[in-house]
C-alpha cells in the first residue's frame, strides 16, 4: 500500500528480475473533505460531502465508506459524483463522530451535536439601550460593516420598519441620545469600519447637530417623514419588493407586532408599513401603490387595526390578518403562519417584550427586540419577545410544536429583560 503522497514509478517485470513488460507513473494524492453540515442526535440527517485532493481539486468517481458504527448507525458505501460530492443520510443515536474513509484512511469526520444548543447570552451586562446596540453589533458583525443604521434610544416608532433595510444594507442598528451623539456609538461606528450612516427619523428623533457631526467623517443619509408612518413608507422605498411578495402592515403604536414580523420580512425582502387603527395614512397608501403590492398581511387583531382599514385594503389587495388576544398570542400566530408556508427560520433569539413606554415604570422602554431583529435578519433567524419571568402559553405551545426545527437559540439583553430562571426554563424545554 502506498501511504505517502507523491509520484511513484511502476514497473511490471517477467519474473523477479526479468524483462520489463510495462512501466508507468502513479500519482498518489492526499484526499480531504469539505463538510458544511453536522449530525444531530436522534434525527435523520442529510449530509453533503465533497472529496478533494490537497490542492482542492474534486476527486470524481471515487468510492469509500462512511463509518457510523461508533455513533449507533451503520457503515455506508459512497461513490463521488463528477464534482467530487456525495450525499448520504444517517440517524445517530450516540454522541461521537462518523468517519469518512477513502483508500483505507480517515479523510474527514462529522461530529454529532445535540438537537438544540443555547448560546451564551448577548449583552448580559449592557446597562442601557446604547450599550446593548454596541454589544449586538460586536457580536453579529465581527468582520465589520460598510453601513450602520442610527436610531434614537428612547422611542422606537421611527425604527420599527428598519429590519428589512438592515438586511439589505448588511447594517447593524446602533442607538444614541436624540440630541448628542453617544461616544460609545461613535466608537463602534469606527470599530466596524463603516463609511455610511443611515439615520432613521427626523431631527426630533436624531438631531441635526448629530447629523452634522457624522457628516464630517461619513456619508450620511436621513430617512425621515413627518410621522413614523411616513418614515416607514420612505424605508420601504429603499427596500423595494418583488410584487409576488407580501407587505406587512402594523399599527404604528403596536410596536411588538411590527417587531415580531421584522426578521421574517427582512428575510423575504418584504417591507413593513404602519397605520392608525381606523385610518390608513396617505403615505402608507402611496407606498402600497408605489410597491405594486398584491398581498397584504395585517398584524394584530381588530383592537389595533380596525375593520374599516381591512375593508379599505381588501378592495385592492389580497388581505390576511394575523392577530391574537395579546402581543404574545399575535407573535405566536405570526410565527406559526410563516412556519406553515416557508422553510422554518433559525436561529431563534429570545429577548424582552418590554418595548413600549407604558411597559416600564421608569426610564426608557427596552430596545432589545428591535436591535435583535437586525441580528436575526442578518443570520436568517427570528426574534421571540418574552415577559421577564414567564413563558406565555401561546409561545410555549409554538415552541413545543416546532422545537424540532429550532437547533440554536440565544437570549439577548440583561437579566432585567429576560431573567436567568426563564433562560434556564427555555434551555430545558428545547433540549428535551
Amino acid at each position: 500500500m502506498l501511504d505517502e503522497a507523491g509520484e511513484y514509478q511502476l514497473v511490471i517485470r517477467q519474473g523477479a528480475s526479468g524483462t520489463a513488460l510495462a512501466a508507468g507513473t502513479i500519482n498518489v494524492l492526499n484526499a480531504t473533505t469539505i463538510i458544511t453540515d453536522s449530525l444531530v442526535i436522534n434525527t435523520t440527517n442529510t449530509i453533503r460531502v465533497k472529496v478533494t485532493d490537497s490542492a482542492g481539486n474534486p476527486l470524481a468517481r471515487k468510492s469509500g465508506t462512511v463509518d457510523g458504527t461508533m455513533i449507533g448507525a451503520t457503515a455506508l458505501s459512497y461513490t463521488t459524483l463528477s464534482d467530487g460530492t456525495f450525499t448520504f443520510m444517517m440517524a445517530p443515536t450516540l454522541y461521537g463522530s462518523a468517519n469518512i474513509v477513502y483508500a483505507g484512511h480517515v479523510i474527514g469526520t462529522i461530529p454529532v451535536r445535540p438537537a438544540y444548543t443555547q448560546n451564551a447570552r448577548i449583552g448580559g451586562t449592557a446597562e442601557d439601550n446604547v450599550a446593548l446596540s454596541v454589544e449586538i453589533a460586536k457580536s453579529g458583525w465581527t468582520m465589520g460593516a460598510p453601513y450602520v443604521i442610527l436610531a434614537r434610544d428612547d422611542q422606537f416608532s421611527d425604527a420599527l420598519a428598519a429590519a428589512p433595510l438592515s438586511k439589505k444594507l448588511g447594517a447593524p442598528i446602533l442607538m444614541t441620545n436624540s440630541n448628542k451623539l453617544d461616544d460609545r456609538t461613535l466608537a463602534e461606528i469606527h470599530a466596524l469600519g463603516a463609511k455610511n450612516v443611515y439615520i432613521v427619523g427626523g431631527t426630533v428623533a436624531v438631531s441635526q447637530s448629530i447629523q452634522d457631526t457624522l457628516s464630517g467623517e461619513f456619508t450620511v443619509t436621513r430617512v425621515a417623514g413627518l410621522q413614523a408612518y411616513d418614515t416607514a413608507a420612505m424605508i420601504s422605498s429603499n427596500v423595494g419588493i418583488d410584487p409576488t411578495h407580501t407587505v406587512y402592515i402594523a399599527n404604528g403604536y403596536a410596536i411588538p407586532d411590527a417587531i415580531a414580523i421584522s426578521a421574517f420580512a427582512a428575510e423575504q425582502g418584504s417591507p413593513i408599513l404602519l397605520t392608525d387603527r381606523d385610518v390608513l395614512p396617505a403615505s402608507t397608501l402611496q407606498a402600497l401603490t408605489d410597491l405594486k403590492a398584491n398581498n397584504v398581511v395585517l398584524l394584530g387583531g381588530t383592537a389595533v387595526i380596525g375593520t374599516q382599514v381591512e375593508s379599505q385594503l381588501s378592495s385592492k389587495y389580497l388581505v390576511k390578518r394575523w392577530g391574537g388576544f395579546d402581543r404574545y398570542d399575535t407573535q405566536s400566530i405570526i410565527f406559526q403562519n410563516l412556519f406553515n408556508t416557508q422553510a422554518p427560520q433559525s436561529p431563534l433569539y429570545f429577548t424582552s417584550g418590554l418595548v413600549r413606554q407604558d411597559d416600564v415604570s421608569a426610564g426608557n422602554p427596552y430596545a432589545d427586540a428591535l436591535l435583535t431583529a437586525a441580528l436575526a435578519a442578518k443570520n436568517g433567524g427570528f426574534v421571540a419577545m418574552l415577559p421577564k419571568n414567564t413563558l406565555p402559553s401561546s409561545l410555549n405551545y409554538f415552541l413545543l410544536f416546532n422545537k424540532g426545527y429550532i437547533s440554536k437559540a440565544t437570549v439577548v439583553g440583561n437579566n432585567s429583560g429576560v431573567s436567568q430562571d426563564l433562560e434556564q426554563q427555555l434551555r430545558q424545554m428545547l433540549s428535551r
